[in-house]
């Protein structure tokens, strides 16, 4: 089938092919566990206060991650802990689930998803999946005749590698490659444009290293999903999937007036320093990387916050704790600004380093896949059950073999 074109301005050609009449099976085929079945949380109940987690009762049917999901969240991203951790069975799950729930959804990527093989290792990788209607954003050179015929929206000013990002539906099921800019804020801002469209939730495909996505200002909410990938032992996985749920789970800070004036400073773009009685010294550096020494030279016995507007690093914060006269709390963005190995960010804290934030990140759910693509893979109940032990106020879910 020839894609439709609706952008008057730019008559571009878009190819697409009569996909499958019936959806692959996505799941794997091991029946869910029956004697595990959850309610799905409601009213005042919140993950941030450790009671918004599903809890064991009598229904019927098992907890879907599209009940965490909707319709509390509009725009949700999906990041993964690790290249294969299962991302992209996490997202074709949601996209099935919501399917069976008919709620119009968007697909969009800070990558590159939906390709038969990985353009990096060149190992294979699950295709996206999507409904007639779907709305997706993805680049020109990706709108192939085998995939599902795509009807033009709208055609971005924003550029890639492989042509202009556009925004289409998709006019028949089948498999679509799913793309996007490479800038957070502009991602917000075709979320936005798709839900235009008429898409009531949007998910973003959060690609490897990148987890801008997860950021409070891009998206409502995040599914996290990791798995063996990450290591070859499952407590190694364990202990790393918490520490980078951690990083994401910093608290807000608790002055008001500093949040505000730390707000200021981020928004600006500089470093500030502010003192026990709330006033201010501005530092105007480009980047708080390697900015430490500045940093520390503004500190005095008074100075209780440094307002970092770009990424806490290990090296920046050491400079500064160093030559910090007593405790300090520095204060960043949102979690996905943090890049520090779990030692470094427990020595900094035993030096008397406290993190804040100015969002905090709400993780809805975790998925793992016991699978690795190196040839080893875990017990999958037992990967489930100690993830869950060691995770007990976020739901785990395991879609591999569709058990929550």
């Amino acid at each position: 089938m020839s894609a439709l074109i609706s952008e008057p301005c730019d008559p571009d050609p878009a190819l697409g092919a009569k996909s499958p009449e019936a959806r692959p099976e996505s799941r794997a085929q091991t029946p869910a566990p029956k004697d595990i079945t959850l309610t799905p949380v409601t009213g005042d109940q919140s993950p941030e206060t450790g009671v918004g987690v599903a809890k064991y009762n009598e229904r019927q049917t098992p907890m879907q991650i599209i009940d965490l999901i909707y319709p509390s969240n509009k725009i949700v991203s999906i990041v993964g802990t690790f290249k294969n951790a299962g991302k992209t069975v996490t997202l074709n799950e949601i996209i099935l689930e919501a399917g069976e729930r008919g709620i119009p959804i968007a697909l969009i990527s800070t990558g590159r998803d939906g390709e038969k093989r990985d353009v990096l290792t060149e190992t294979e990788k699950p295709p996206v999946y999507v409904e007639k209607g779907t709305i997706i954003t993805t680049v020109e050179n990706a709108i192939k005749p085998e995939y599902a015929g795509i009807e033009i929206l709208h055609v971005t000013d924003y550029n890639t590698p492989m042509g202009r990002v556009v925004i289409g539906r998709a006019m028949e099921k089948g498999y679509v490659e799913i793309s996007g800019p490479y800038s957070a804020r502009t991602v917000r801002n075709i979320c936005e444009k798709m839900m235009e469209f008429g898409a009531k939730l949007v998910l973003i495909d959060g690609s490897l290293d990148r987890r801008a996505s997860a950021a409070p200002f891009i998206s409502d909410g995040t599914v996290l999903a990791t798995g063996a990938s990450l290591a070859r032992s499952q407590d190694l996985v364990i202990d790393k999937t918490l520490h980078i749920i951690k990083n994401y789970s910093i608290p807000k800070i608790e002055n008001e007036l500093v949040g505000d004036i730390a707000q200021d400073i981020i928004e600006q773009g500089i470093t500030g320093v502010i003192d026990e009685d709330c006033s201010v010294t501005y530092i105007d550096t480009l980047t708080s990387l390697q900015s430490g020494d500045d940093i520390s030279k503004q500190i005095s016995k008074k100075t209780e916050y440094v307002v970092l507007s770009g990424s806490a690093t290990t090296c920046t914060l050491l400079d500064i704790m160093q030559n910090a006269k007593g405790k300090l709390k520095v204060i960043i963005k949102d979690g996905t600004r943090v890049f520090l190995p779990e030692r470094e960010l427990h020595l900094l804290n035993k030096m008397g380093m406290e993190l804040r934030v100015i969002d905090n990140i709400n993780i809805i759910a975790i998925t793992v896949n016991p699978y690795s693509p190196d040839g080893y893979y875990f017990d999958a109940k037992s990967f489930l059950e100690n993830m869950r032990k060691a995770i007990p106020h976020i739901p785990v879910f395991d879609v591999m073999q569709k058990g929550f």
